[in-house]
Parts: C-alpha cells; structure tokens; sequence
C-alpha cells in the first residue's frame, strides 16, 4: 500500500522495503517504517539502491479494506462463535449509519437483537461500541454459533469483533506493540488510546 513516487528528485522514488517488517500501533494508527532510494547518493552517484531515507507511512487501525456502501448495503457474517460480551465496530459512516442485528444459523433474528432494537451508530471511529435497547451486552449468546448482520449507509466497515472488556480490547496481536500496551496483544482497548 506503500508506493514510490517514480519522480526524478524524489527521496521514495524507486525501491522501498520496510525496515522493520513490522508495525506499530499508537492509537487509532498503524505506523510503518520503511526505507525510500532516490536513485541518487549525496556524492552524485546513481544507482537503484543509493540515497536511502527512512520514512514513517500510517494507515487507520485495520485499515486495509473495508465494506463500503455508497447508498444502502447489508453485510452477513458466516457463523461465527466468541466468548466476549461486547460488540465494537470499526467504522467511517458520519454522514450515514450503521445497526446490527445478530442471527442464528438459519439467518433468524435472536430477539432482542434485531436491527429494530438496534442503537444507530453515526461516527468515525476505529474503536466503536454496538449496543442494542434494553440489553446491556451479548453474555446470553456467548459459545452459539451466530451471524451478524451488518446495515450500512453512506459509510465503510473496516472490522469488528467481541470483546470480554467494555473496554473494546480484541485480544489480537498488535505488530510490534505500541505506547500503552503491557505487550504485544491488545489488553487495553481504548486505554490505550
């Protein structure tokens, strides 16, 4: 996702590498290092790997694809079984929105977590709860096989997932790690913001 410029003059104008191989995540941001050539040393001297910088390159957390709806679009999940209790999103829909509702395996609405019941959520925000009226989490379907059923307008869907924490910490790996993080998996959520 990361490409050169291709420009005479340029410090990233030819060949890039990353200079860690991996991430970091500070916040809402992935944060990558890499390596640029110019094609041009300091001394005048050409050639495909001379004149080499560092550069610092960042994406939105789990950015690297999304579902996007331009109009109206639904989104089923295939089964899938958790053991959190709370739904987060990451989601770009200001100017529209997004609900959820949960569905067993025959792709029948569980009560009381019907697209109906459910809070509209309207943000830009790569760490986003999802609630539902009258429901305080989703303990009742912890360890069943379920589907969500994600309806969006005019906004992209990057990931979601269920956290045991209110807190929105998804317990996957963070790359390298980053400042306000004990480790190299996500224990914090938006502590760590």
């Amino acid at each position: 996702f990361i490409a050169t410029t291709r420009k005479e003059g340029d410090w990233d104008r030819g060949y890039l590498h990353g200079t860690a191989g991996v991430f970091a995540v500070i916040g809402d941001k992935l944060w990558f290092p890499y390596c640029g050539y110019a094609g041009v040393a300091p001394n005048g001297h050409k050639g495909m790997y001379t004149g080499a910088s560092v550069g610092l390159a960042s994406l939105r957390r789990d950015g690297f694809a999304s579902m996007e709806a331009t109009q109206k679009g639904v989104l089923t999940t295939r089964p899938v079984t958790f053991t959190g209790q709370h739904l987060f999103v990451n989601v770009d829909c200001p100017q529209g929105e997004l609900k959820v509702e949960v569905l067993d395996e025959t792709n029948k609405v569980i009560a009381p977590f019907s697209v109906k019941n459910a809070e509209v959520v309207k943000v830009n925000k790569t760490l986003q709860a999802v609630s539902w009226k009258g429901v305080s989490d989703l303990s009742s379907l912890t360890g069943k096989p379920v589907k969500f059923r994600f309806y969006l307008t005019n906004g992209k869907l990057y990931s979601f997932w269920v956290s045991p924490d209110k807190n929105g910490a998804s317990h996957g790996y963070l790359g390298a790690g980053g400042p306000g993080q004990e480790g190299l998996v996500d224990t914090k959520g938006i502590n760590a913001y």
